[in-house]
This record gives structure tokens, C-alpha cells and sequence, in this order.
């Protein structure tokens, strides 16, 4: 679906796109945009995570790199089914952005965590705890035909929910 375009630069909050996410706040940035935590109006307020991937001002070059990044992140999430990976619900257009609606994951990159660590360092147990879960969510990868091949595994993309879940998050450069 293509839309109308919103008020350039950041989204503010309580800004409503598309008559359906209601924007919160910012949660973060990567290479080409924007995420947002916001509510799903048509899902009785449910929490999502709404990606905005920002095309105006980049070269012939990054458009590229955007339109793959932008692809295969959609197109690998809405195929895999697993508990440690976010779900898609939605994606739409405008003629400066693409939006990836997805699961709003409550919790802290394990970047994050480590920052505020004792010395730097988690308990033993929860390393296990971390290390089996990560193990479980690549299997599942390496196992799909053919194989999804997790190409930026690292603390900040790395998501441990409240209730101690791990995800992986930014397929953007996943093979």
C-alpha cells in the first residue's frame, strides 16, 4: 500500500500514521532510518515496533543497499516462525519511506545490559541461559531450506525481553 507522505523528519509523537499506528516515542536509529515504538490502533492498542527506512538524500548506491536491506528483512521475517525472532504484521509505503510493522520486544539489547553490569560482566547462569537460547534461534536458521545465515550476531542486536526471552533483530543483512 502507498500513502501520503508524513511531516518530513522525525515522526513526531502522537502522530497517527496511516489512520492506524499511533507513534509513542523514538526507540532508535540504524543505517538508513528510523524505529519507532508504537500503539496498533486497529489491534486495541497493542504495542508494535514500526521500522521507517528514510530514502530522500541517499546516493544511487545506498537506494540499492536500502531496497535489499528493506526486502530481505521482510521477506526472511515473514517466512520464519520462532520464538526469538519478532514477527511481521505490516508493511506500507510513501514516496520518501518504506515501513516494517513488527513485534514490539519489551526489554534491553544485551549491548545495554552489559553497560550496566557489575564490571562489565552477567552472571554465569544467565550466560548459559543466553548462550543455549542463541544456539536454539541459529539452529532454527542454519535448519531452513536453504539455510538463513544470521550475518550480524552481536550485543546490540541481541534483545533479552523482561521475562528473559532472547531475540535476534536486524535481518537487514541476513543471507
Amino acid at each position: 500500500m502507498t500513502i501520503t507522505s508524513p511531516p518530513s523528519g522525525p515522526l513526531p509523537t502522537d502522530y497517527v500514521l496511516v489512520g492506524r499506528y499511533l507513534i509513542e516515542s523514538q526507540l532508535g536509529q540504524g543505517g538508513f532510518g528510523l524505529i519507532y515504538k508504537a500503539r496498533d490502533l486497529d489491534q486495541r492498542n497493542k504495542w508494535v515496533a514500526i521500522k521507517q527506512i528514510t530514502l530522500h538524500g541517499l546516493s544511487p548506491q545506498d537506494m540499492i543497499e536500502a531496497t535489499d536491506t528493506f526486502n530481505r528483512e521482510v521477506t526472511l521475517l515473514s517466512l520464519l516462525k520462532h520464538a526469538s525472532l519478532p514477527r511481521i504484521y505490516d508493511q506500507f509505503t510513501d514516496p520518501e519511506h518504506w515501513y516494517v510493522v513488527m513485534d514490539y520486544i519489551q526489554g534491553e539489547t544485551l549491548e545495554d545490559m552489559l553497560k550496566h553490569a557489575n564490571g562489565g560482566c552477567l552472571p554465569a547462569k544467565q550466560v548459559i541461559d543466553i548462550g543455549l537460547a542463541l544456539c536454539d534461534v541459529l539452529s532454527y536458521l542454519h535448519s531452513q531450506h536453504p539455510p538463513v545465515i544470521f550475518r550480524d550476531v552481536k550485543p546490540a542486536n541481541i534483545m533479552i525481553a523482561r521475562d528473559g526471552r532472547l531475540y535476534l533483530i536486524d535481518f537487514g543483512i541476513a543471507r
